[in-house]
């Protein structure tokens, strides 16, 4: 029998100009960044049917524009709770948010029914954490804005039904783009974003043998290609997994598990 309040998502938009991923149940969601504006942030919300007041908490990965500039106004506004690491709790803009509460990135808490695992990634913020969300037996993992996949972040993932995975760049496109040699270096860098390759040798060899569901993030707009990307995933013929690209404008719609 399906469960009453199964876990559901949905992406509001994923990119450099602005990220945001709701997560939870029907009588309770967590927002996961948002860097869009209040207002942007609350139409984009409104498109999901979804009510601020069932947002119970607000989890910021790293202190990035892209995934923090409208944490502090929505969340004073709405008087909902902000979870963020302690480095990430450093930045000068989490000084304006009221209601701040700091996590440890090595332990696991409650939010109502759901479970929510940090995991710390290598990226060039202080102390950014990626998150994996349990509901009884269903469990989504978000992976995004990481330069690379250790063993330790791999292991985290290995039960998820589905992921949300970063597919940032395409190397070749990057490398003879128009980026400054610097800003190629850092995205490229063990502490800037994953490249296709990198995603699809994780899917490879990630031991996911649960997933059900894969969305693929962050894509660069400048530096990657969609349809190259649903060919490489293509190519690891994972005929159980329902796939989908989530897009700059409007992310992807509800999903559950």
């Amino acid at each position: 029998m399906e469960e009453v309040s199964q876990l559901k998502f949905t992406s509001l938009g994923s990119g450099s100009k602005g990220n945001a991923t709701v997560v939870g149940y029907d009588e309770a969601l967590i927002l996961i960044d948002s860097g869009f504006s209040c207002k942007l942030l609350e139409t984009r919300l409104a498109e999901r049917a979804i009510d601020c007041q069932h947002i119970k908490a607000i989890l910021v990965t790293h202190e990035h524009s892209d995934h923090f500039n409208g944490v502090p106004t929505f969340s004073n506004r709405y008087g909902i709770p902000v979870w963020m690491s302690h480095g990430t709790s450093l930045n000068q803009k989490a000084e304006k948010i009221k209601a701040l509460n700091v996590f440890n990135s090595h332990s696991s808490f409650q939010i109502e029914q759901l479970e929510v695992q940090p995991v710390l990634v290598p990226h060039d913020s202080r102390e950014a954490c990626q998150f994996v969300i349990r509901k009884g037996s269903s469990c989504l993992g978000i992976l995004t804005d990481l330069g690379h996949i250790t063993p330790f972040v791999s292991q985290q993932y290995k039960d998820c039904q589905a992921l949300l995975l970063e597919f940032n760049h395409d190397i070749q496109m990057l490398m003879s783009g128009r980026y400054p040699p610097a800003l190629k270096a850092r995205v490229s860098g063990s502490l800037g974003h994953l490249s296709n390759d990198q995603a699809i040798d994780f899917l490879k060899n990630g031991q996911l043998d649960s997933l059900k569901f894969l969305a693929a993030m962050h894509l660069s707009e400048e530096n990657n290609c969609r349809h190259s990307v649903l060919d490489q995933i293509n190519g690891l013929s994972l005929d159980s997994v329902e796939v989908t690209i989530a897009c700059q404008e409007n992310g992807f719609d509800w999903v559950s598990i």
